[in-house]
């Protein structure tokens, strides 16, 4: 590598993971205001006398056999496969069933009631509309984390970038002398350099750790990392990379100090 190239390939993945995540929850965002709007044009049914609630799997009083699925119901599941599971990303991320997509994001009684009964009460229609909107809302208080984490990630590229372009610069003029006075320069210069990268960890695990929680499972500063590197080399990518920098930083620095002694 030489002396100008700056390197820090664990934040490059990390901000491909987050670009990622970003439009998936935009595209989910958008698909669950689309259902929502499907929805709120379907009429539930109003239960007739002498039947019973077959919603949740209960058997009519008109018949041994269970009954084929209202048109409002079949609406309901129609209207969500071509929104929620039409997403781009829905094979590759989820690749669920509609009952067991339904559950993942509803609860697992609302879920099994929309995609397998066969009536669409008014009660399960309410129930499925505040569900709806919970799933929006969640993505929407999401997508705020990501994006201070993207904007996180990008300025510590930024600032390592400068120290890695500093420190080489350094190091090859510490390289060219063996002049004590000029060395000792060079090694304090080096120093504060080392400051910033190690100031550059500290924000960020102060960051990390004073994230507001984000409603969608549950996560938090600490858990996003997980969220979204548990399956990277390393789950705190910033960091590696800050490690890496003040390795290579550290070691200008030793040749300064043996060089002069």
């Amino acid at each position: 590598m030489s002396t100008l190239e700056t390197s820090q390939p664990q934040i490059e993945q990390a901000l491909a993971v987050v670009q990622r995540e970003v439009d998936c929850i935009e595209a989910e965002m958008s698909a669950f205001r689309r259902f929502r709007s499907r929805i709120v044009s379907i009429e539930p049914t109003v239960q007739s006398a002498g039947i019973a609630d077959t919603a949740a799997g209960g058997v009519s009083a008109l018949s041994a056999r269970r009954p084929k699925p209202e048109a409002s119901l079949r609406a309901v599941r129609e209207a969500y496969r071509e929104t929620v599971m039409a997403v781009p990303h829905f094979e590759a991320e989820y690749d669920d069933s509609l009952e067991a997509n339904m559950s993942m994001e509803f609860g697992p009684e609302l879920g099994t009631q929309i995609a397998t009964g066969t009536r669409l009460t008014p009660q399960l229609y309410e129930a499925l509309l505040t569900a709806s909107e919970g799933a929006r809302d969640e993505r929407e208080t999401l997508l705020p984390a990501l994006e201070d984490e993207r904007e996180s990630l990008q300025s510590v590229r930024a600032t390592l970038d400068d120290c890695e372009r500093r420190g080489a610069a350094l190091g090859a003029n510490a390289r060219r002398t063996t002049d004590p006075a000029r060395l000792d320069s060079i090694d304090g210069q080096l120093a504060e350099i080392e400051a910033d990268c190690e100031a550059v960890a500290a924000t960020r695990q102060q960051q990390l750790h004073s994230r507001s929680a984000a409603a969608l499972s549950g996560v938090d500063g600490t858990s996003l990392a997980r969220y979204l590197y548990g399956d990277c080399p390393v789950t705190c990518p910033a960091l590696a990379d800050t490690v890496d920098c003040l390795d290579t930083i550290r070691r200008h620095r030793r040749h300064c100090i043996v060089s002069t002694s």
